[in-house]
């Protein structure tokens, strides 16, 4: 071992500590001159490059260094360079080895578990979070991501049992009560989703997802009216936030409110006069006030050429209106 190469080595990482990336950069690459194989300073490199965004040269250096030492901590960070840069099933491999090499690395499998649960393998997930928590952590952290899993795989009476465990625990008390809604939004019980929303808004009252909830949850009961006030919540305090606003317009327009819906169509439209949602709904507005509405055709003839969601709906009812002629 070069103790040059050391000292600069743990220079480096002193300024890493301390977020001087560029200082830290400058130590490792004069570690490097000491000594080139230096697997510790390469794998230090590869972090730095994690913390830049920079996936691609983080992959090779972590790649150096482990071909210069097998270590279960290279192989992590591997891992993590590559579920970034989206090469999933690499990253499956390098996580799966680094536990192999280390059993007990808690990092290592919640790296795991996140990437079944990127993946939608929620069977895989669902079973990774339960080990972590059977034989790591029972932490309310993991037993809500199992929870998300089982709703995922519509194992509803599951992911209620474990919520409820977590419920005794003080933490994410909030995020507990929100996935409690969504499973008894999805069992039609409104009455007790409503609850559990209720529990979550007044623990964080401006939270995006609970209030969207919340709306959903009176759109299923039927009470217009509290779903408008849970969407007029969120857009006093950002009106620039368009999915809300077409939430908001879809709904008024299902409940045959066409010139409110056409007032929040337009406010999106303002703000981006091409949003294909805003457009389509904007024709299906206008055709429900006159069925043969030039405006409409002519914007859903737009939309047709569009290659969105909204362009093929957009066609299907073009087509639809020709049928009828």
């Amino acid at each position: 071992m070069n103790d040059i190469a050391e000292k600069l080595n743990n220079e480096g990482v002193q300024f890493f500590m301390q977020g001087n990336f560029s200082e830290a950069k400058q130590k490792y690459k004069a570690a490097l001159k000491k000594e080139p194989l230096y697997a510790t300073t390469l794998n230090n490199l590869g972090m730095l490059c994690l913390q830049e965004n920079d996936y691609k040269q983080a992959e090779k250096y972590f790649r150096q260094a482990l071909k210069e030492k097998t270590s279960a901590t290279y192989l992590l960070n591997l891992g993590h360079a590559l579920a970034n840069q989206n090469k999933l099933d690499e990253a499956e491999t390098a996580y799966s080895e680094s536990i192999q090499l280390n059993y007990a690395s808690l990092m290592a499998w919640k790296s795991l578990a996140s990437l079944y649960q990127f993946k939608k393998e929620f069977v895989k997930s669902s079973q990774t979070w339960k080990y972590i928590i059977e034989n790591f952590d029972n932490d309310n952290e993991y037993k809500i991501q199992l929870a998300k899993d089982l709703i995922a795989l519509e194992s509803f009476d599951h992911a209620l049992a474990v919520l409820h465990e977590a419920s005794l625990r003080t933490k994410h008390q909030e995020i507990i009560w929100y996935y409690i809604a969504q499973i008894q939004l999805h069992k039609t019980n409104y009455g007790l989703a409503l609850k559990a929303i209720n529990q979550a808004v007044a623990i964080e009252p401006i939270n995006n997802k609970f209030r969207i909830l919340l709306a959903n949850i009176y759109l299923a009961k039927s009470d217009l009216s509290n779903a408008l006030n849970a969407w007029d919540t969120l857009l006093e305090l950002n009106p620039q936030n368009r999915k809300i606003r077409m939430d908001k317009a879809v709904a008024l327009l299902a409940h045959h409110q066409i010139d409110a819906s056409l007032i929040e169509i337009e406010t999106v439209l303002k703000e981006d006069k091409s949003d294909s949602k805003a457009l389509f709904y904007k024709a299906i507005a206008l055709m429900e006030k006159n069925e043969n509405s030039k405006e409409a055709q002519n914007l859903l003839s737009k939309l047709k050429a569009s290659g969105t969601m909204y362009g093929k709906k957009a066609f299907e009812i073009l087509e639809k209106m020709k049928s009828k002629k």
